[in-house]
């Protein structure tokens, strides 16, 4: 038990910020409907990452990062950008788009590199198993930063303007709209290679799609949506030590077992209604 509070502490930390701060902006996309942006952004990062990888440059060099933080703003200032000058078209549509090229110049970036499905391996599952507590505190300080910026902000991200109404093309929408976007991208720029493209999208959308099923306000969603991450977190990581299998997988699959189970019970419990 003593080796295993000492071997998970730091990647249980690291879970549990990834988590409060996901399940924020988890809240937000599902309001938004745009359920896969974080995959896409999860991508660009992925691929600043993978051109940094063929690049030979040190994965936590000031280089890499600042190679994934430029494909994320570029993705960001895109979204964006489309939604304002295009809004007949679907936002799921542009972020799909964006996704799959990405994913493909990430291949045909690390194609000729030495190790190459191993890096690509690494982007989706992760590594958080092997965080450390430097990391933990940029993380968690990435995270603080963040999320300080989206409360005093909170106001205008929040507002949710009609896409076929007059401020759907309004100049305000489009600055909110890259903001909402650059911030969950700087999050997820500094967790990505820790942990993977699947667990970023799982924290994102299940613990708030689990919190929505039972909670009706903003702030106990988030409560709600907070506790299911954290908690699914660290069963996964328990799962993971006992059972001795990759990590960031079984955290994953923890997380489907619980939205299961959330089904499940708003299942019982509108039956008994």
């Amino acid at each position: 038990m003593s080796g295993f509070l000492t071997f998970m502490a730091a990647p249980a930390v690291g879970c549990v910020i990834l988590a409060l701060v996901f399940t924020y902006f988890g809240l937000h996309v599902l309001k938004r409907e745009v359920i896969f942006v974080d995959l896409s952004l999860a991508q660009l990062a992925a691929l600043g990452a993978t051109l940094g990888f063929a690049l030979e440059w040190d994965a936590h060099s000031w280089g890499a990062q600042g190679l994934s933080l430029l494909f994320i703003l570029m993705g960001a200032l895109f979204f964006a950008l489309v939604e304002y000058r295009f809004p007949e078209v679907s936002q799921e549509a542009v972020i799909g788009i964006v996704y799959v090229v990405g994913a493909s110049l990430a291949i045909i970036i690390a194609d000729r590199a030495p190790h190459a499905a191993e890096h690509i391996r690494f982007m989706l599952n992760g590594s958080i198993l092997w965080i450390t507590w430097t990391g933990v505190v940029t993380l968690a300080v990435t995270a603080g930063g963040v999320g300080l910026l989206a409360w005093k902000w909170r106001k205008p991200i929040e507002t949710w303007f009609d896409r076929k109404s007059a401020n759907a093309r309004s100049y305000s929408r489009a600055l909110w709209d890259f903001a909402f976007y650059t911030l969950l991208g700087v999050v997820i720029a500094a967790s990505i290679k820790t942990a993977g493209i699947f667990l970023v999208f799982t924290l994102l959308i299940i613990p708030a799609v689990c919190a929505t099923l039972f909670a009706k306000t903003f702030n106990r969603q988030f409560v709600l949506g907070s506790l299911i991450g954290s908690g699914g977190s660290l069963l996964g990581l328990a799962l993971s030590f006992s059972l001795d299998v990759p990590t960031g997988a079984m955290i994953v699959a923890t997380f489907g077992g619980l939205f299961l189970l959330a089904l499940a019970a708003r299942w019982f419990q509108n039956n008994r209604a």
